[in-house]
């Protein structure tokens, strides 16, 4: 409803006009040399709904550089193919080796400007609203559909001041924090209840029940 709903004082921008998106790869030189050591991210490695993610693997740079999506420390990800996009599969690039991570060119990568705050930016990406929109304007053949950059580029978010923004932020970080716990309490009582049904089945089989 943050997001459905905003406040009328809030100033209305196109995302292409408050982020920085795709960076340029040739950052990725400003400090570092060929055989540097950079974070290497796969798609699977991008996690679902979740700002954060650990980027497990490393490679050299200029085995990367050539073929896959350039990011850097604190730009935020969020994958534009069918079905991840649909899923959520997004994340903030955060201690990345050397502050330069590479991955899937299946990528967007968004680095926001000074009016917005990326977990604020975030919590826009995963709404309800910008997927179901952003879905209905997927192009490209069946199973290889994409959100055209054009979308992505000219989707309207509101734009609260930055203290606002932190507090947005802190409440739905509770609010997730809070969902995570449930999730985890119900996957238990699920996982329990078939260890009941099984042992119960088991009882019948053999006859003492």
């Amino acid at each position: 409803s943050v997001f459905s709903n905003p406040c009328e004082k809030w100033q209305m921008k196109k995302l292409g006009e408050v982020c920085l998106i795709k960076p340029s790869k040739q950052e990725a030189y400003l400090n570092l040399n060929g055989d540097d050591m950079v974070s290497f991210v796969p798609m699977e490695d991008l996690g679902i709904l979740d700002k954060n993610f650990t980027a497990h693997k490393e490679r050299v740079l200029s085995e990367v550089i050539g073929s896959y999506t350039y990011f850097a420390e604190g730009d935020l990800l969020l994958a534009k193919i069918t079905p991840c996009f649909e899923n959520g599969k997004i994340g903030i690039a955060r201690n990345l080796k050397n502050g330069v991570g590479f991955g899937s060119s299946e990528y967007i990568v968004f680095r926001p400007s000074e009016k917005l705050i990326t977990d604020f930016l975030f919590y826009f990406l995963i709404s309800d609203d910008f997927r179901t929109n952003g879905a209905k304007v997927m192009t490209g053949a069946v199973g290889h559909k994409r959100v055209p950059k054009e979308f992505i580029e000219n989707y309207s978010i509101s734009l609260p001041t930055i203290a606002d923004q932190h507090d947005i932020i802190t409440e739905l970080d509770s609010i997730s924090t809070e969902i995570k716990k449930l999730e985890k309490l119900y996957r238990s009582k699920l996982t329990h209840l078939e260890e009941l049904k099984k042992s119960i089945l088991k009882q019948a089989f053999e006859g003492k029940l």
